[in-house]
Parts: structure tokens; sequence; C-alpha cells
């Protein structure tokens, strides 16, 4: 069977991600979802109360779908709904949603999904999808580095409530912070699920024509920085191994993910993946459209010196460093 894909649903507190998911969950394309919940003060999923530690406590929502709290730890959570399906105690389901607290980093989270060997052995990391409220949400990314990591580790943002509050100047700020990820508008959860949840293994790339800045570095608030690497020629894996090597010892946990979609040396395409210090294995992927060549990658980092940056293209595309232009 291939590997269930998890969404991990952040936001920071009170930012309407519980209000979103009710809503999504009422979606058709959700129907086969089981929804893992980290937040019990805010569970309000069609009126069930999920009881927190009870291995039994998984529920049938109306929509179909299955909710569950986080009682112990994510491995077993999620192992426990893997085995339940297999035995027939469970309805099937395509795909995880897991709602995460208000103050969570979602960095650890998707490490976590990505290479725990219990978890990769039948699930794997899907999509991150973060959600700002549109009245506060400005403060919250004032105030909290936490919600300013949710924004710039994020795959789809959904700027909640925007019907109580304008929205261009939030949309400014977070584009400072995640230039890449789509912005969705939400008034009342009122979005399609498969929009927040896109599973597509490039869905989650800077669109081919995105030529910003030149594909350079540029600096963010508080030091985030998305940097889009475009390649000019397949990637070998000498290279691709030499290359992860120098982002773990450089950048260490300065590095808060990356993504990528390239086409390798050998001839296969693969999806790239990390998040901190943690490299998940490239997984074979259908292919790649024309406009993005030979592959995209995508850094998201904090703190780190544009040269290093720099350095980092450099390296994953085989040009010396000296000739990298600003």
């Amino acid at each position: 069977m291939a590997a269930t894909p998890v969404h991990v649903l952040t936001g920071y507190l009170g930012s309407g991600k519980t209000t979103l998911l009710s809503r999504l969950l009422r979606d058709p394309s959700l129907a086969d979802t089981a929804v893992v919940i980290n937040e019990l003060g805010e569970v309000g999923l069609d009126h069930v109360l999920v009881d927190r530690g009870s291995e039994a406590g998984v529920a049938l929502l109306d929509s179909g779908c299955l909710c569950c709290a986080l009682g112990n730890s994510l491995q077993e959570t999620l192992e426990s709904l893997y085995y339940r399906r297999e035995r027939g105690e469970l309805p099937a389901f395509a795909r995880v949603v897991v709602e995460t607290t208000g103050v969570a980093d979602p960095g650890p989270i998707a490490a976590t999904l990505s290479l725990d060997s219990a978890i990769v052995r039948h699930y794997r990391l899907g999509s991150i999808a973060t959600v700002v409220d549109a009245v506060n949400g400005t403060t919250h990314l004032d105030r909290f580095a936490e919600a300013r990591r949710q924004v710039a580790l994020a795959d789809r943002i959904v700027v909640a409530k925007c019907d109580l509050a304008a929205v261009d100047a939030l949309a400014a700020r977070i584009r400072g912070l995640n230039p890449h990820a789509p912005l969705i508008h939400a008034s009342f959860g009122d979005v399609a699920g498969d929009v927040v949840f896109a599973d597509a293994q490039i869905a989650t790339l800077p669109p081919p024509d995105d030529h910003a800045h030149g594909g350079h570095d540029h600096l963010a608030e508080q030091g985030i920085a998305a940097t889009t690497i475009r390649l000019a020629a397949p990637l070998d894996w000498p290279r691709y191994a030499d290359w992860t090597m120098w982002l773990q010892r450089t950048l260490g946990d300065s590095l808060l993910r990356m993504k990528g979609a390239v086409r390798m040396a050998d001839g296969e395409t693969r999806a790239l993946h990390a998040v901190l210090r943690l490299f998940s294995a490239p997984q074979v992927i259908a292919g790649l459209p024309a406009a993005f060549g030979d592959g995209v990658v995508v850094l998201i980092t904090q703190d780190v010196a544009p040269s290093l940056l720099r350095e980092a293209r450099a390296r994953i595309l085989g040009s010396s460093i000296a000739s990298e232009t600003q």
C-alpha cells in the first residue's frame, strides 16, 4: 500500500484553524480523512468531544472523517490508526491531518513525519498549511517567533477572518517571510479542502515563472530567507550527497526547510525534502513541468549570512562560488 500523506495544520493561538478544519471536513474531497488533534482546548469538530489518553478515543464524524486525540506520541497515534485500519476496526482513510497546538513550531513535527523509522513505513509528509488571523495576524507576527516560523515553513497559507479586516498590509508582511506559498483568503472557513491540503510533490514549489529577485537570496524579517535555486543540468548523486552534508554541517538547525523537485543524472526525477538537520531519502516522482527545466530547489533559512546562501547555490549547481553574483 502506498504511504499515506500526513498534512500539518498549524497557526498561532486563536488564528481560526479549528474553525477552518471543521468546515474543511465537510468538503467531499476530504471525506476519507483521519484527523489528529493536539489542541484539546479548542476542539469543536462537529460537536464531538475527543477524550485525551484513551486509545479507543476515535470518533467518527458526520462527514465520515475520523477524529482522535494525540494522547501519547505522534508515532504511537499514527501507528494505532494504521493498524486499526488494517484490522478493519476503523474506516479506510486516504490522508491524515495533524492539527498542532497554537504555539507549536512545525519544523520538528515535519522532521518526525519525514524520518521517524516507525512512521515512514506507512506514512509520508504531505504539506504544511498555516492559518493566519486577518484581525490579529500582524500582532502575532510582531510578537511571537513561533508565529513567524509557522508562516516561513508553510506550503499553503490561509488568511482567515477576511470578513473582519483588510488584509493587504498583512499579506505584504506574510510575503516578506514566505514569498512562495500561495495565499488563500477565507471567510467563515469557506475554502476547498483540496486547495489547502494539496498533495502533489511539486505543488509546494515556486511556479515556473516566479523570477522575483532573479532567484537570488533575499533576507526577510527576523532573518528568515527563502532562496530559490533553478537547475540548468541534471543533478548527480555524489554532488547531492556532498551538498546535503555541507548543509548539515554549515547551516545546521538554521536550515528550517529544504524542498525540491529535480532531474537526476541517472534519468529519474526526485522530490527532495529536509527539515532542520534531517534529510529524507529522495522520492521518485512522475516528472517535472517543462518550465521547471532540470529542477527547482528552495531553501528556507533563518539567520544565515547571504554569503553562505550564495555558497549553497554554487555547491548544488557545481559552479564556482567566486562567480556567483549578488
